[in-house]
Order: C-alpha cells, then sequence, then structure tokens
C-alpha cells in the first residue's frame, strides 16, 4: 500500500534530518520504501511517499510514532492519503 503524504514546510533541513535519522525506525515498524521531494518551481511544497504491507501495519506506525516524528521533523501534514494498487505491477495470484 502507497501512502502519500503532502504539506506546505519551512525547515526542509530539518525534516530530512528527522527522516534520515528516523529511517530505520519507520523500516523497522514494516514501511519498504521512503521517499521525500520539495516541489521544484515551490520549493516550500514538499510531498513523502512511503510503502507499506497493509493498512493496519501503516495505522499502527500512524498512532505509536508518526506523531512524534512529525513534532520532531516540524511538519503538518495538509494531506495523507492510501493508495491500493499500481497498474503496472503484476495481479497478485
Amino acid at each position: 500500500m502507497l501512502v502519500i503524504f503532502r504539506t506546505r514546510g519551512e525547515d526542509w533541513e530539518r525534516f530530512r534530518t528527522t527522516l534520515r535519522e528516523s529511517e530505520a525506525v519507520i523500516r523497522g515498524m514494516g514501511c519498504t520504501r521512503i521517499e521525500a521531494y520539495r516541489n521544484r518551481k515551490h520549493p516550500e511544497e514538499w510531498v513523502m511517499l512511503q510503502d507499506w504491507p497493509d493498512k493496519p501495519t501503516f495505522d499502527e506506525f500512524a498512532r505509536e510514532r508518526g506523531p512524534a516524528l512529525d513534532r520532531q521533523a516540524g511538519v503538518r501534514w495538509t494531506d495523507v492519503s492510501t493508495w491500493l494498487e499500481s497498474a503496472l505491477e503484476p495481479a497478485p495470484g
């Protein structure tokens, strides 16, 4: 399951440092991919992508660790959405 986070941020270095320092913790809770980007034309706009095995695993992370990491990174996500399947991946089975 892909989770996409969007926000407008002020301190990219703080966010980036927190993400790098917390990557092992996030992966340890089940995340298999983490990417984060700044918008080329509007560098205050950020997006982060994470792959999780399923919604319950992501929800557990979001309850247990997410809010503290967000505070540490100085972000308030304006949009968090979950996506179930890719058109380019083979169908299960």
